[in-house]
């Protein structure tokens, strides 16, 4: 019998231990920065996941609806292409601050980094609806149209690993070409 309760003594002993280890390793792991508990606090809800579905799917919407319709007589109403395009742009972001919530994807696009692609996004998009809406010159209207599609595939692109220093290499060599075929 003297046996049997050194066993058990052992056993409690042993798991009196490793429970007192797990315990201790267990608040060093909640107490990481990087924790599983902070790493799952960011995860996007299925009411962000389907506003984001849902404002993302408009802007496309917008954008498909502004080159198939309003593109074949921008000439006759620049307005109507460059309010529908560039909503559809408007939502396409949008879609982004449902997503990742919106004080964080406003941090990100006015971070060091990102804000010239923001800066040139959005000011392509301002002087589009103003150059239709106040000026109504076709010329300017096509000018901006074409240069916020250019911005937003930019911004786009910008948002995968290597994408703004492919586009800045791209930029390049396109403006150096440019350049050579005008003789400069």
């Amino acid at each position: 019998m003297a046996s049997g309760s050194t066993s058990r003594a052992a056993v409690r002993s042993a798991n009196d231990r490793v429970a007192g280890t797990f315990g201790v390793v267990s608040k060093g792991v909640k107490g990481l920065p990087g924790s599983f508990k902070s790493t799952t606090s960011s995860v996007t809800s299925g009411g962000s996941l389907m506003y984001f579905g849902l404002f993302l799917a408009s802007g496309v919407f917008l954008v498909f609806i502004a080159f198939t319709i309003f593109l074949p007589v921008m000439v006759i109403m620049p307005q109507k292409f460059a309010i529908c395009f560039t909503a559809g742009c408007a939502f396409i972001i949008g879609s982004f601050f449902a997503l990742k919530g919106p004080k964080n994807q406003l941090y990100h696009m006015i971070s060091k980094e990102r804000l010239p692609f923001t800066v040139g996004f959005v000011g392509s998009m301002v002087a589009t609806i103003y150059v239709s809406m106040v000026l109504h010159s076709y010329i300017l209207s096509v000018f901006f149209s074409v240069l916020q599609v250019l911005a937003l595939a930019y911004y786009a692109i910008s948002y995968f690993p290597g994408g703004s220093a492919g586009m800045k290499f791209l930029s390049s060599a396109l403006v150096s070409s440019v350049l050579r075929c005008f003789g400069r």
